[in-house]
């Protein structure tokens, strides 16, 4: 089974710390609008890849963010459980995030063959590289400049 581990900032959508946002939210179509009437919107696309991959892949979530602020924000747009064992955690060590999903999903019976991980950041790569040398990163932006052509990239793997 392959893992695919999404960031979320600049990522799945255009806000650069969904931390700052503050419930309640209100969805309008790929859109939520915090307590005082800032905005996060999905990328276009982002529901739809969702859904195809989620038949394809175990997909999680590595983002350093604050989850009391950001779950809220999936819950609003019904992809929250979509992911297992996601880590929304205020620290920048997203090698520590992917390897405890790993062990937990290895606990759980799951044998991942690859891990695929998703940013639009190259800053913390090197470090996800070195504890996990079989990922593949796929530089979201620059790699593929649209959820379809990362869906087009996942099928040729």
């Amino acid at each position: 089974m392959k893992l695919l581990v999404l960031d979320l900032d600049g990522t799945l959508w255009d806000h650069c710390d969904a931390s700052k946002l503050v419930p309640p939210f209100t969805r309008n179509g790929n859109e939520v609008t915090d307590a005082y009437g800032n905005r996060l919107r999905l990328f276009d696309g982002v529901l739809e890849f969702l859904e195809w991959a989620r038949g394809r892949f175990l997909l999680s979530v590595a983002s350093w963010n604050i989850e009391e602020f950001v779950r809220p924000i999936l819950e609003e747009f019904g992809i929250w459980e979509y992911f297992v064992f996601p880590k929304i955690e205020y620290h920048p060590n997203k090698a520590d995030m992917i390897l405890r999903t790993l062990k937990q999903l290895e606990s759980e019976g799951y044998k991942i063959s690859e891990v695929i991980y998703v940013d639009d950041r190259t800053i913390h790569l090197e470090d996800v590289k070195r504890s996990i040398p079989n990922l593949r990163f796929i530089h979201m932006w620059v790699d593929v400049r649209s959820f379809e052509e990362l869906k087009e990239l996942l099928e040729r793997l």
